[in-house]
């Protein structure tokens, strides 16, 4: 006889329904972020004395590649605030503006993915050390065009990971 299994979900989640969180602060009209990646390179090797043919495989460096987050451009600062901390480091009305030294312009960034009916934080992952490397202020101006105007950053990271959310 076939048992029935209560509470196991069946679907993907949904990927429209998501928060980025820095500093504690929701970053507003977030509109997508690209996926999380990391890899590890393939170190090979093959000892003189091998008589086989076939080289051994290790693993090498660990690297995570950049997550490049969209969002709607707005009055909240934020997206630029963080981007022109290493970014703008010039003359500003003859005063010297120095670059933000290290560790602060690095953060924590936790991305919070929703369940459908965007009420309930599903999945928790958490960007470690990130700093921005790339910043687009504005998206391309075009009289005929009917889009909403997208900033741009690209984040560098040192790892992400899943945490796991209390029951409830």
């Amino acid at each position: 006889m076939a048992r029935f299994v209560e509470n196991k979900k069946r679907d993907p989640f949904r990927n429209f329904n998501f928060r980025i969180v820095m500093g504690g602060i929701d970053v507003a009209a977030c509109r997508k972020m690209s996926g999380l990646t990391g890899t590890v390179d393939v170190v090979k090797f093959r000892a003189g004395n091998n008589k086989a043919s076939n080289e051994e495989l290790s693993p090498g460096r660990t690297h995570y590649e950049p997550v490049t987050l969209e969002a709607g451009l707005a009055t909240d600062p934020e997206f630029e605030r963080w981007a022109l901390q290493l970014i703008r480091h010039d003359q500003i009305d003859d005063k010297k503006v120095p670059r933000v030294a290290d560790p602060d312009f690095r953060r924590e960034v936790e991305i919070f993915v929703y369940d459908i009916d965007n009420d309930r934080p599903i999945k928790k992952f958490v960007l470690h050390r990130a700093w921005v490397s790339k910043y687009t202020a504005m998206s391309e101006l075009a009289a005929e065009a009917n889009e909403v105007l997208i900033e741009t950053i690209e984040i560098q990271h040192e790892g992400f990971e899943r945490v796991e959310l209390a029951a409830g």
